[in-house]
């Protein structure tokens, strides 16, 4: 098995549902797709690649660092 490009995945994901976010909201105030959020919390993207302002919503919103 191999390891996912942002092992980091499940800390989103964990964040995200330990703090009551819904995938959409998250995604909406961050200015991304369901798609995407969705793909990020797999662990199939690397949230290095985001838009910077993207990221930093995330970063603030889950109160996590994904650098």
């Amino acid at each position: 098995m191999t390891s996912p490009p942002f092992p980091g995945a499940l800390v989103v994901r964990a964040r995200r549902q330990l703090l009551g976010f819904s995938q959409e909201e998250l995604a909406r105030e961050a200015g991304l797709s369901v798609a995407l959020l969705q793909k990020l919390e797999l662990g199939e993207y690397d949230p290095r690649s985001l838009h910077q302002l993207a990221r930093q919503v995330l970063e603030k919103r889950l109160d996590i660092s994904l650098l």
